[in-house]
């Protein structure tokens, strides 16, 4: 197999590259590229190769002498139509007047790889002649095992009994069912329900085998609860009071002077004053 060699940059494209600042150049997304080729690839160029050889060592004696027949092809209906319109198109273009064209300005972009571009090109050219010129003797022979882990016969049945459950519950149609009717069934107590209801029971016949020979005879008191008619006089004119309060209104009051107004008393009140001291 013959190597390729390593891609190199002209001279003159590294001096340009050196002119041009990081100024002018453009942010460019990186794209990874796979540089490793498949072994189809690989088994494709030995191919290639081995062909080209072939092709170099020939031998032109083998050949056998034939004689060229000349024919001429009348061109179809579409090759006629074509030549016509590429004739048109041409007439059309002689014709045209420089004229009728709009002044543009053209402008110069120089999109020049950067360093880190150049320097991935020349590992990818590295690596590629690498792997050409690599020598498949220095591999070590491995013997590959094949694992193939087979199910148990009864992961088998397992797996068919789900397979046509699976089959029966897909294809099963909800007309083949009969109406039924449902049973309420009357479930167990608990132990505090049991406990409750011997109580009960247990009051209930109590109750039934009571005997009213065994109570003794009370005189009952009545009590009259109600109240005195003072009471109720009084009771009546607070209400009264009360309802007079939340009903006053302030508008019927008059405005009134307070006078303050101080009595001295007389001789006789401090004479008899004094008397009630001693």
């Amino acid at each position: 197999m013959s190597t390729t060699p390593a891609k190199t940059a002209p001279t003159e494209l590294l001096a340009e590259i050196n002119k041009s600042g990081s100024t002018n150049l453009h942010h460019v997304n990186p794209q990874e590229k796979n540089p490793l080729p498949s072994a189809e690839d690989v088994l494709q160029k030995g191919h290639r190769q081995n062909l080209l050889q072939s092709l170099n060592q020939f031998d032109v004696s083998c050949l056998n002498h034939t004689c060229t027949k000349q024919r001429v092809i009348l061109p179809d209906t579409g090759i006629i139509a074509e030549e016509k319109h590429h004739q048109e198109h041409i007439e059309n273009i002689g014709k045209f007047k420089r004229t009728s064209l709009k002044r543009t300005e053209s402008m110069e972009k120089g999109c020049l790889p950067s360093q880190d571009v150049i320097n991935q090109e020349r590992t990818e050219a590295e690596l590629r002649d690498r792997i050409g010129s690599f020598n498949k003797d220095q591999l070590k022979h491995t013997t590959t095992e094949e694992k193939t882990v087979l199910p148990s016969p009864d992961d088998i049945h397992h797996e068919k009994v789900e397979q046509e459950l699976r089959e029966r519950i897909g294809s099963f149609h909800k007309e083949d069912l009969n109406p039924t009717e449902t049973t309420v069934k009357v479930v167990l107590p608990t132990e505090d329900v049991i406990e409750q209801e011997k109580q009960e029971q247990e009051l209930k016949n109590s109750i039934n085998s009571f005997k009213r020979a065994s109570l003794k005879h009370a005189e009952t008191q009545e009590k009259n609860p109600l109240p005195q008619s003072d009471a109720i006089q009084l009771e009546k004119k607070e209400t009264e009071l009360r309802q007079s309060i939340e009903g006053f209104e302030k508008n019927q009051l008059k405005h009134a002077v307070t006078d303050e107004k101080v009595k001295l008393p007389t001789k006789e009140e401090i004479l008899e004053a004094k008397k009630l001291e001693k």
